[in-house]
């Protein structure tokens, strides 16, 4: 055999293996498909609904596959909507139900299968009124879900389902949806500084259908200079309950008949400041009924960059203050600018335990001011909102609490650096017969000196001649006005013998400062200027 010839041979041979390998190869790859969800039926039982009568409904029975091989689970979502007979376009909200294998959610029940192929169905409640008196009902979306795969089936798959849609008798619906308790959200103040940055704010309304129900809508907002503000109002199925959510609100029910509603708006910079009401509400119903409301009775609003109306040069006088052992009152009094037609209201809202007290007044060099009520629980408090109106309405806002510039008022309390001080103390009586104890207390006072903070408590500790304690008790009390403390010990129950026994105590006070005293187990204790407070108990 030549040369030639066998490498001609072999290089044939090792064509023949990779053609082969790559066959098998193939081959391989192609029994190892990648998992796939499928919708394979879906129908309605019945092509037509008569639902003029209350509680119409029709059952949508659908099967749907997942060729994952360890498949766990089978969800996903089915979207139903209403097609106009009239106009032939879609009209009113979405219907949106959930189906899980392995959960039940209410919606949805599972008829049979695995999670690998498995049949549901849906009682669907139809409408009772629309447009006119037939309206089509079509699932335009179905969502497939297994344990890491998804999938959407969209319209054009689903009309190849012969049963996908039906045709319900309606009655017309002739009415509007109404709205109640247009409000502010929660209720706040409706003051917004909007210079840089924008405010935020939600307008509240409840809308009412009792017939086709809610199915969307506008609210309009006008100010100064012919400005506007407009939000859409849409409501959907709430992604994490049951429930349906419209904005920040999650009640109302699936057509919409009672629908509260919590839309977000902002005042974007750039807006008039002024005063801002709610213009023009637009309410649609699932049957395309619109109702047009203007200058509805609701919230008015007053926007301002303090480009007007200013308040500068705060102060609290007096500042800090003692109000260690009783409610005080300071003056906070500020310079107010630009005003028009005099000053018509100051409120000014703190942090924690103060509050104005009376009505502002102008001080004699023109500042504004008024009285703070400063509790003696109070460690201190700052301004977290203050606002100045004037008789033309021009507004100055101030503080974190309506996101506008911080006017740092600060109300502090005289500060307490040392720790109590006794002075002296004594027993009554000192020295008691063993077969008195029981019958008869042991009072311990305490004079201390009276400082910024008063002592608020004084635990007691009875030691024997060993320095073991024998007695102790918290001692809970506050400070007399001349600065004595008194406690009364009942030692009887706590089997002491005769001999002598040294009392010592703490002094907390209200600042949370301490100071020990005879106390042998402590090594930071102090002496009392008359040495040991010593309680003998004798024979007898």
């Amino acid at each position: 055999m030549s040369r030639s010839l066998a490498r001609g041979l072999l290089r044939g041979t090792l064509t023949l293996a990779l053609v082969t390998s790559i066959t098998v190869l193939g081959s391989a790859v192609a029994h190892a498909a990648t998992p796939r969800l499928a919708l394979t039926a879906l129908s309605f039982e019945q092509s037509t609904v008569d639902a003029t009568q209350d509680n119409g409904s029709n059952r949508l029975t659908f099967t749907a596959t997942n060729t994952e091989p360890d498949a766990q689970n089978l969800a996903g979502t089915v979207t139903l909507r209403m097609r106009s007979s009239l106009t032939g376009e879609w009209l009113g909200h979405d219907r949106v139900v959930r189906f899980d294998y392995n959960y039940g959610w209410g919606d949805v029940e599972l008829v049979s299968g695995t999670p690998r192929e498995a049949t549901f169905a849906y009682h669907m409640p139809v409408r009772r009124y629309s447009d006119a008196t037939t309206a089509t009902w079509e699932v335009t979306k179905v969502t497939l879900s297994g344990d890491d795969i998804s999938a959407t089936v969209g319209a054009a798959k689903l009309s190849t389902f012969p049963g996908y849609r039906f045709t319900a008798t309606t009655l017309i619906d002739l009415s509007a949806p109404t709205f109640g308790f247009l409000a502010l959200n929660n209720g706040r103040d409706p003051y917004f500084y909007v210079k840089d940055d924008p405010a935020y704010f939600a307008i509240s309304l409840t809308v009412d259908d009792y017939q086709s129900g809610f199915w969307k809508g506008s609210i309009k907002l006008v100010g100064p200079g012919g400005q506007s503000l407009s939000t859409q109002i849409d409501w959907a199925r709430d992604e994490y309950s049951t429930g349906f959510r419209c904005g920040g609100s999650t009640s109302g029910d699936a057509d919409g008949h009672y629908m509260p509603c919590s839309m977000e708006m902002k005042f974007p910079p750039g807006t008039a400041p002024g005063s801002w009401r709610v213009g023009q509400i637009v309410l649609v119903n699932n049957a395309g009924g619109r109702a047009t409301y203007k200058n509805p009775a609701g919230p008015s609003m007053v926007v301002t960059s303090n480009s007007t109306l200013q308040a500068t040069d705060f102060v609290v006088s007096p500042n800090p203050v003692d109000n260690w052992r009783a409610d005080v009152t300071t003056e906070l009094s500020m310079a107010v600018t630009g005003a028009v037609r005099g000053i018509s209201q100051l409120d000014v809202t703190f942090e924690d335990q103060c509050s104005t007290t009376g009505q502002p007044y102008t001080k004699a060099d023109g500042r504004l001011a008024v009285r703070v009520l400063v509790s003696s629980r109070a460690r201190g408090c700052e301004v977290k909102k203050l606002s100045v109106r004037d008789g033309a309405g021009n507004l100055a806002l101030y503080g974190a609490d309506a996101s506008a510039p911080d006017p740092q008022i600060s109300i502090d309390q005289v500060p307490s650096t040392e720790p109590p001080t006794a002075l002296s103390a004594a027993l009554n009586p000192a020295s008691i017969p063993l077969s008195q104890l029981a019958n008869q207390s042991i009072r311990l006072t305490v004079q201390a000196e009276v400082k910024v903070a008063p002592v608020t408590s004084m635990p007691v500790y009875v030691y024997d001649a060993d320095g073991e304690v024998v007695f102790q008790t918290s001692g809970y009390g506050g400070q007399a006005p001349d600065g004595s403390l008194t406690y009364d010990m009942s030692l009887g129950y706590w089997g002491l013998e005769p001999g002598q026994y040294t009392v010592g105590f703490m002094l907390y006070d209200a600042s949370g400062l301490r100071s020990y005293w005879n106390m042998p187990d402590v090594s930071s204790s102090l002496t009392l200027p008359g040495g040991p407070v010593v309680l003998t108990i004798t024979e007898g």
